[in-house]
């Protein structure tokens, strides 16, 4: 079942603050997690676009995504939907995760 990727407002808002350098590790985020949901969760596909990139999971229905672990990615997993919520660093993701 392929899984299907969405966004929030509040990732547009948050996306917004981050400089140009942090814009383009965004894109390539993004991009490896189209690559990771269409290739059915394979993390190594996921990794011959950005080899650092990670997947993992919070707290359910949260998970993160990033690569090296400046910048990531909070995505809402519900059954085939996954909504990105949030992109921040990881004071910000932590807040996030502490108001939720």
């Amino acid at each position: 079942m392929p899984l299907h990727l969405y966004y929030r407002p509040s990732f547009k808002r948050s996306l917004k603050r981050l400089g140009y350098e942090q814009k383009k590790i965004v894109g390539l985020i993004l991009e490896s997690l189209a690559v990771y949901y269409s290739s059915e969760c394979d993390l190594l596909e996921a990794q011959k676009i950005a080899p650092r990139f990670f997947y993992k999971q919070l707290r359910k229905p949260y998970h993160e995504a990033g690569i090296e672990g400046t910048i990531r990615v909070i995505i809402k997993r519900e059954d085939e939907n996954c909504i990105v919520v949030l992109v921040g660093n990881h004071d910000q993701i932590k807040q996030f995760l502490a108001s939720v």
